[in-house]
């Protein structure tokens, strides 16, 4: 249970993220509304923090993390993500209530993806200087950007496809790069670890190790979503590449929850008897 709410809430947080920034950065290309986006977005940013709740086993105490800002990864990661999803729902609330306060709107937009940025970076850090060796790499920060800028730019670009239909080369391109980014990066490092004498680390590649087959779904889903979107960059928007455009976002957003859940579930603690 508490695998499943760790995903939920790094997942739908780092999407919502996703969608913000490139809400911004079609503000600046398109000048579009992107309503469904930033409705979207504010949905998973509050996903997210319900889910972040069901993690905690006494979540009274959340309140105590509040008060450590200066030393406290986590205080950091719940201060980002409560002001990432303020700024997201007073986006999409002004947008209904004032859609005219274009300014208003593009402001606050940019400034949410801003902060949920700086949020990324502060989930990650509470990972990678957890007492888990497995998680001790700049890898998790590739990991946790990667799902953030790869899902985020395919659900931007399906709910919002007919006003961002001049970005899906940038889209495609976007996605692309993140990818091979990720690939590159988490690929060999997890080879590399085969070659550690951490026995912590050799009882989360025994994880791993069993988990091949969801391990290998990962990347065919992350990999082929990546291609056929930039493979249908090429043409121009129609039916039957709108359908082909929301299939590739499917295979991305499945790909990376399924390396999410992996990632939670590889954690070996180093501790006593475990180096």
């Amino acid at each position: 249970m508490e695998q499943f709410a760790l995903t939920a809430f790094s997942i739908c947080i780092q999407a919502s993220v996703g969608i913000m920034l490139f809400v911004a950065i079609g503000k600046f290309l398109t000048k579009g509304l992107f309503k469904r986006a930033i409705i979207s977005a504010a949905g998973l940013g509050t996903a997210g923090m319900v889910a972040s709740l069901l993690h905690l086993g006494r979540p009274l105490h959340a309140i105590n993390a509040l008060l450590q800002f200066g030393t406290s990864w986590l205080s950091r990661e719940i201060w980002f993500t409560a002001m990432f999803v303020g700024l997201t729902l007073v986006t999409a609330v002004l947008l209904y209530v004032k859609p005219q306060a274009t300014g208003a709107i593009t402001g606050l937009s940019a400034t949410a993806a801003l902060v949920g940025l700086i949020d990324v970076f502060a989930m990650a850090k509470i990972y990678s200087s957890a007492s888990v060796p497995v998680w001790q790499s700049a890898t998790t920060n590739v990991e946790f950007y990667a799902a953030a800028l790869s899902m985020g730019a395919m659900l931007f670009f399906v709910l919002s496809m007919k006003e961002a239909g001049k970005m899906k080369k940038f889209v495609a391109l976007a996605v692309a790069a993140v990818v091979a980014v990720q690939v590159a990066a988490v690929v060999p490092y997890f080879i590399s670890l085969g070659a550690s004498t951490s026995t912590a680390l050799q009882a989360s590649l025994v994880i791993l190790g069993s988990l091949k087959p969801a391990l290998a779904i990962k990347w065919l889903f992350i990999l082929a979503g990546a291609g056929l979107i930039l493979w249908l960059a090429k043409d121009e928007l129609s039916k039957s590449v709108s359908g082909a455009v929301v299939g590739g976002a499917v295979l991305i957003l499945a790909g990376q929850v399924i390396g999410r859940y992996i990632f939670y579930a590889t954690m070996v603690v180093s501790g006593v008897g475990l180096t």
